[in-house]
């Protein structure tokens, strides 16, 4: 009886900070064990007792009921569902607006020890998950890693939101010194903010930056709030100043940098080293680097001494797909290296390689581990966009497609598709609309909000806020530096992809 009762204790004590704790170790290592840990914190449930107290909260927690009530939205729309087979995938993907909730509402409450100890592993998993992902980005060769948002173990937009947030913990730890994390000296957590600082500029994930950005904007503005002192303030004021400013200046320069081109007009009568005349395409502006890349080419030559020097030959497809002689002709150009015999001699081992690969600018290797080569090629994209209406394998372009798409939709169904029906209807959408975008590339909006909309129309989006906003302020952390702080990521985060509807 007495080993009985010390499990039963055990189980009503520990299990649900058990499954919480696999839960956020999970995070950022792996999505089945996500699934599992998530299950667990509502089953869990069935074994710590206290039904009667359970019961009670279920009749009078209000905020559960307006979490919960997201989930019952989508199962609403599963009545309007034409594929059966989506809307069931969908309900599984939000089933966690049922599981999570249930679990914590229902369970024993935590001390502020027990969760900051939560708090603490989530930290280091995602510390831990970091530099795993570095050893694997750096050697890349091992690990046949082509894109360094492929080298984290889950959605490197998740991960990068997961890293956003611990930094402001760690940075929240430093003024009001938790448990655990308030015991770390703070020229550790300088260090441990400084390297996940780092490792996000590292994987270049803009949402990411995007979102932390935003929360240090939200973090800063808390400080100012609660110093006491004028000259704190003041110092408190001009850091946020410059938070602010600095980076809307690097992304200028960075604009400024592409768009100045040398006005000077090439020589059109000029010649390659072995005496042949270069051709000129001053219709297309495609730049790299700030230069031309349809100037100074002599194909004849390109072709033949680039078959010399690779197996790959110059009209077959490279890793990603593109016929090698535009990636190759976009690579030298990048280099400042005219398009002719001697321009690929020139070239390395390393740079023929880097062609094969499919990389278009010496600058993703030569600089990979610097945010400047995510910047540079958003703003080449959007260049590319606009000024050929092409969004094809440009990952923000399609996105802007994908929004067409989607507002197309929304015009036309007020009160949205109904649950497991956009994949119909984004076919329709991109047969109505007039775009460029390839068959095989035309998805669905990476835009939370717009997602919301396309399913369950205005008013469907406008109750999902409501419910969500009703639940925070009901349990009055609406002035809970944490949660807007969460909230902000999450919210921003939303502005680029459909967080609340992954994995």
């Amino acid at each position: 009886m007495e080993n009985i009762r010390r499990f039963q204790y055990m189980m009503k004590n520990y299990f649900f900070i058990f499954s919480v704790l696999l839960l956020v170790i999970s995070f950022p290592f792996t999505e089945s064990l996500l699934s599992i840990s998530a299950g667990l914190v509502c089953l869990q449930l069935l074994f710590t007792g206290e039904f009667r107290n359970k019961i009670k909260i279920i009749k009078t927690d209000k905020a559960l009921w307006a979490l919960a009530g997201v989930f019952f939205i989508y199962l609403v729309g599963c009545i309007f569902c034409k594929d059966l087979k989506t809307g069931l995938y969908e309900l599984q993907k939000n089933i966690f607006w049922l599981l999570i909730p249930f679990g914590v509402a229902l369970s024993k409450k935590l001390s502020e020890k027990q969760l900051w100890f939560i708090i603490s592993v989530f930290i280091v998993a995602v510390t831990l998950a970091s530099l795993f992902t570095s050893v694997k980005i750096i050697f890349d060769g091992h690990f046949e890693i082509s894109d360094l948002r492929d080298a984290s173990f889950v959605s490197h937009v998740s991960f990068a939101l997961q890293i956003a947030f611990s930094i402001v913990l760690l940075l929240y730890s430093l003024v009001k010194k938790p448990p655990f994390l308030g015991r770390i000296n703070r020229y550790i957590i300088f260090v441990w903010c400084l390297w996940l600082m780092l490792f996000i500029g590292f994987q270049k994930s803009l949402i990411g930056v995007i979102s932390l950005y935003g929360s240090g904007v939200v973090f800063i503005f808390w400080l100012i709030k609660r110093m006491k002192r004028t000259a704190y303030k003041r110092y408190a004021v001009i850091a946020m100043f410059v938070f602010l400013i600095i980076p809307l200046l690097y992304v200028g320069f960075a604009v400024l940098k592409f768009y100045n081109v040398p006005e000077t007009q090439p020589q059109t009568n000029a010649l390659t080293q072995s005496g042949n005349p270069y051709t000129f395409n001053f219709d297309n502006k495609l730049k790299e680097n700030s230069n031309y890349v349809h100037w100074y080419i002599n194909k004849e030559e390109l072709e033949k001494e680039w078959n010399t020097v690779s197996e790959l030959k110059i009209y077959e497809p490279d890793a990603n797909g593109y016929v090698v002689y535009y990636t190759l002709i976009r690579y030298m150009t990048s280099k400042g290296l005219k398009k002719d015999s001697a321009g690929v001699a020139a070239l390395t081992e390393s740079d023929i390689q880097n062609i094969r690969n499919g990389i278009s600018n010496h600058i993703f290797v030569t600089r990979k581990y610097s945010i400047y080569p995510r910047v540079y090629q958003t703003i080449w994209e959007l260049d590319e966009y606009y000024r050929t209406g092409n969004p094809n394998n440009q990952s923000l372009s399609q996105r802007i497609e994908f929004m067409k798409a989607a507002f197309h939709i929304i015009n036309n169904n007020y009160f949205g598709i109904g649950t497991g029906n956009y994949k119909i209807a984004y076919e329709q959408a991109y047969s109505e609309i007039d775009t460029k975008l390839s068959e095989h590339l035309s998805f669905h909006v990476h835009n939370q909000y717009l997602s919301y909309m396309v399913k369950f129309g205005v008013p469907g989006f406008l109750l999902i806020m409501f419910l969500i906003g009703y639940s925070i302020i009901r349990k009055k952390q609406h002035r809970n530096i944490i949660v807007l702080l969460l909230l902000t990521i999450i919210g921003l985060a939303c502005m680029g992809e459909t967080t609340l509807e992954t994995h």
